[in-house]
């Protein structure tokens, strides 16, 4: 018979597992670890955190200029009715066909059954009001078309007043107005600083068609008025700047944007053809643009001569297309349109630029639209 095994006397077993000093080596190499890391985590946050309050500053103030462009766009069309109504440097009041509420309305932009009727028909004088910023009543008469039918566009109004719960007493809000109904807030939170008091810029056609900018003294004008300038505005310039404040410095960044809005129903283009695409712009540059006083970076420029085919050939040209694309990217962005004005050469100034290595370009385009091939410039370094 086998030796049964005897049990195992003498001490205790021994586990597996670590010693004192050993964990406590662990836990010092972890805060160690934790220290330099922890640094790294809270700047990249804070980095995080401004970039996400700067593309808000950057979308509302885009949101607002969007709104404006695709509304006054859509103005005049109507028999009878005047294009633009007012025209100052923080209001511009026109009139356009956006709503109808019947559905088969040819002429209108939009169909709601459910808006407000008094909205969405001609203003009529017994329900006369002071537009925006003024000190002036309209209408004064009622529209008609050639057949004597009350016209149907709407009066829109946009403008910009002090908020006056607002630390600053440059922080302005935008509203919109249809008719004599209720302002609604587009959006807040505005700086307009006292060295520029505008948001609106206006180009007029002179005798033979170029394009002139009306003095900002002159403004504001109102379409009975004694000079006449209004009836020939052509082009409308918008620049609306947002401000953000840094949480950690409480340092005040501001973003602008701005844009150029044709009024094809004001008959600005008169083209003669609009064939092949257009030939490019020449001699495109592209600076960093510094303040002054802080030599920080406010804007990237881009300059250029505008196509030859603008004023000559088959004189087609109807705007620039301003785009940018990221060092290594393949896709361009498209910042914004320039209005063809007639000019030598243009700019424009991308306020909203964003921390990298990028390429800027400009296209010509027609009436199609068709694009002229893409000029660009090498790799320009943003701070």
């Amino acid at each position: 018979m086998p030796d049964s095994p005897m049990p195992r006397t003498g001490g205790p077993v021994r586990r597996p597992g670590f010693t004192l000093i050993e964990l406590m080596t662990s836990v010092v190499l972890f805060l160690g670890l934790m220290a330099l890391v922890l640094p790294f985590f809270r700047q990249q946050s804070l980095v995080i955190e401004r970039q996400g309050s700067l593309l808000d500053a950057v979308q509302s103030a885009r949101f607002a200029n969007t709104v404006i462009d695709r509304e006054l766009r859509a103005a005049g069309g109507e028999t009878g009715q005047p294009i633009i109504v007012q025209a100052g440097p923080m209001a511009i009041t026109f009139n356009a066909n956006l709503v109808s509420r019947v559905a088969d309305d040819p002429r209108a932009t939009y169909f709601n059954p459910d808006a407000d009727s008094l909205a969405t028909e001609v203003w009529l004088p017994a329900r006369a009001k002071v537009l925006p910023l003024s000190a002036k009543q309209y209408p004064a008469v009622t529209y008609t078309d050639n057949a004597g039918n009350a016209s149907s566009a709407e009066t829109i109004s946009f403008w910009l007043s002090r908020d006056l719960t607002a630390p600053r007493n440059d922080i302005y809000t935008l509203w919109r107005r249809a008719n004599d109904r209720d302002s609604t807030v587009v959006a807040r939170n505005f700086i307009v600083p006292d060295s520029a008091r505008f948001a609106f810029r206006y180009w007029r056609a002179d005798s033979v068609g170029n394009l002139r900018e009306i003095p900002r003294d002159s403004l504001p004008l109102f379409w009975d008025g004694t000079r006449r300038w209004i009836d020939s505005i052509r082009v409308v310039d918008m620049r609306l700047s947002a401000i953000y404040r840094e949480p950690r410095t409480g340092k005040e960044i501001i973003r602008t944007v701005a844009n150029s809005t044709k009024l094809n129903n004001a008959g600005l283009l008169q083209q003669l053809t609009c064939g092949t695409e257009p030939l490019e712009p020449s001699n495109v540059t592209v600076t960093l643009e510094r303040d002054l006083t802080t030599n920080a970076t406010v804007s990237v420029r881009v300059a250029w001569d505008a196509s030859v085919e603008e004023s000559a050939g088959e004189r087609d040209v109807a705007a620039y297309v301003v785009v940018r694309r990221l060092d290594g990217a393949t896709e361009w962005e498209t910042l914004g349109n320039v209005v063809a004005r007639g000019l030598a050469n243009y700019q424009y100034d991308d306020f909203a630029f964003v921390i990298g290595n990028w390429s800027y370009g400009v296209m010509a385009q027609d009436c199609n639209p068709s694009n002229s091939p893409l000029v660009n410039k090498p790799v320009v370094v943003t701070p």
